[in-house]
């Protein structure tokens, strides 16, 4: 693999160049929503994000829908990542989500 077109954060690796997921020793079968999201994530590690800054970045600026759509597509990737880890997508209760690492 073509590690500058890879993106880290504990056991997960995205590979933009073939589209896939890994945790670990899976492959993480992802929607391309699911990716763009998870890949937002993984250029923004620890930093808390905004729901609308999500919004702003993985769906059009202009998205006239339900903010809870954030929401959705972050319960997604957490059914697909979790059950193969530790969780790593953390809610900031009134601010947002993070990718970080659980506390020791």
């Amino acid at each position: 693999m073509d590690e500058r077109l890879e993106l880290r954060f504990a056991d997960v690796v995205l590979n933009d160049a073939t589209h896939e997921v890994w945790r670990g020793e899976v492959r993480v079968e992802l929607t391309p929503r699911e990716f763009d999201l998870l890949r937002f994530f993984l250029l923004n590690p620890r930093r808390v994000l905004s729901k609308q800054q999500i919004l702003d970045r993985v769906w059009a600026a202009d998205f006239g829908g339900d903010p809870g759509i954030v929401e959705t597509y972050v319960s997604y990737l957490r059914r697909k990542l979790d059950p193969l880890g530790p969780r790593l997508i953390h809610t900031v209760r009134f601010v947002g989500y993070a990718l970080r690492e659980a506390d020791a």
